[in-house]
């Protein structure tokens, strides 16, 4: 993927990228699970492919603009591993707070009355984790983790060819979805988490959606660049 060119571009990239992400993410929750009325497995499957659906578009529409990040726990990474300046980081992580929370606020506009009851396709921790929030961070730690290896892979090494960056990145959000949706709604970015909260106005575990993701994608970070990268060429 070629260099992130920050500026106006890169910050207008990741509101759009990060509103489209939350809205579409969070607007197949009341659609699959609300509206459609489908079996829990096949509105897992629509919920878990518009999510990596749509973070795929955004991949190879803005990914050579900003990056991609959309993520707040990514661009959190890719301060402490100094891959952007503070300034620029700064400007991400509003960025994307900002269009998480017109996301939430546009699906409860669209649908107020089969979204309400499900906060707004926010996440939650479910019964089968006992609605533990250790639990909770330690599931969203795992499937963030992945995601910022394949995120790492696309923007740092140059090694993944530009035509499979958006699969790699879609598919791995995808995957998370289907095996953490039923667990912790897998949100695996504190962003998608956020942007419902607020329009529902439902903070019970938001944490857990901020400590599990950031950890998980700095670890993911660490491990790609000082145990996978040959410090050599570096």
């Amino acid at each position: 993927m070629l260099a992130m060119k920050m500026g106006r571009q890169a910050y207008t990239a990741e509101f759009i990228g990060t509103f489209a992400l939350v809205f579409f993410g969070s607007v197949s929750v009341t659609v699959f699970g609300v509206i459609m009325g489908g079996a829990p497995a096949s509105s897992l499957v629509g919920i878990a492919f518009a999510h990596g659906i749509i973070l795929m578009v955004m991949v190879y529409a803005i990914g050579y603009i900003s990056g991609c990040h959309i993520n707040p726990a990514i661009t959190i990474t890719a301060l402490a591993l100094r891959k952007m300046d503070l300034d620029d980081g700064i400007a991400y992580l509003v960025a994307q707070i900002v269009a998480a929370t017109l996301a939430g606020w546009a699906h409860k506009l669209i649908l107020q009355g089969p979204g309400e009851p499900i906060d707004f396709g926010a996440v939650g921790l479910s019964s089968a984790i006992g609605q533990s929030p250790i639990l909770g961070v330690v599931v969203e730690l795992i499937i963030t983790f992945f995601l910022m290896f394949a995120v790492y892979a696309v923007l740092y090494t140059g090694k993944v060819p530009a035509g499979a960056s958006g699969v790699l990145i879609g598919m791995t959000l995808t995957a998370d979805i289907l095996i953490a949706g039923p667990l912790t709604g897998g949100a695996a970015n504190p962003a998608r988490a956020l942007g419902p909260a607020i329009a529902a106005g439902a903070y019970q575990n938001l944490w857990v959606y901020f400590v599990g993701p950031i950890i998980g994608a700095l670890l993911a970070g660490f491990v790609y660049e000082h145990l996978l990268t040959d410090r050599r060429k570096k």
